[in-house]
């Protein structure tokens, strides 16, 4: 077992690494400027391990994630680090499959949907991009992320009109692979990275890049995340 920070757990079991993002069961696992640069050295050492294998991406409690820190948006470089992780996961060498265990919103939904699959707790948890109506818009890299993962009908709802899915509902409009009981939903996970491990490799992350060029392009523009006040 090793730690990338103290508020991540990488854990490395046969060909599966499970990062844990969460530093404690009544958190909200917000991504802070550390939760950002500990995630990032998660990812080094995944990459640095050589052979087959496939990555987890999960926490613990309530919350996966309630996203960004809107009291951080001013500080220099807190936009830029956050989606420039999110291109780094969407185009990783390394298969990543997202057991999103409770509510995930906003900036962790936006983390998810880099990963190639998602799996959510069925019983508990609600799944929102509510950034229109908490008055932050999308940046064009963040914007152009959930138009490439999600149907059009479901980035309508989803990110212009802040919709509010459970895991079922989420998982029949595609935002998630399935729905999976809590009991389940690690080790359904992680015995689809380990389904997926034989992908990892050069020819993967080459074709990511490809599929996603135009995505990553306006990650990688960092423009700045900002709370805009309301016009009513």
């Amino acid at each position: 077992m090793c730690h990338a920070g103290n508020v991540t757990q990488l854990t490395h079991q046969d060909n599966v690494f499970t990062l844990d993002i969460s530093d404690s069961l009544d958190g909200d696992h917000r991504f802070t400027v550390e939760r950002i640069r500990a995630i990032d050295a998660a990812l080094t050492e995944v990459e640095s391990t050589p052979g087959e294998l496939g990555l987890v991406v999960t926490a613990q409690g309530k919350f996966f994630s309630n996203g960004l820190v809107p009291e951080l948006f001013a500080e220099p470089g807190y936009s830029a680090a956050f989606q420039a992780l999110v291109a780094r996961i969407l185009v990783l060498g390394v298969p990543t499959v997202c057991a999103i265990n409770g509510h995930c919103y906003g900036g962790g939904l936006l983390l998810a949907l880099a990963c190639d699959e998602r799996c959510a707790r069925s019983e508990r948890g609600f799944l929102c991009l509510p950034e229109t109506s908490i008055g932050v818009p999308f940046t064009s890299g963040l914007a152009a992320l959930v138009s490439a993962r999600l149907a059009p009908r479901e980035v309508h709802r989803a990110m212009v009109l802040s919709e509010r899915y459970d895991a079922p509902t989420a998982a029949a409009a595609g935002i998630v692979d399935d729905a999976v009981p809590a009991a389940d939903l690690l080790a359904r996970a992680q015995r689809r990275a380990g389904e997926l491990s034989g992908l990892r490799g050069v020819v993967l992350a080459a074709n990511k890049r490809r599929r996603y060029a135009e995505v990553v392009e306006a990650l990688h523009r960092a423009e700045p995340l900002s709370v805009e006040a309301s016009d009513a």
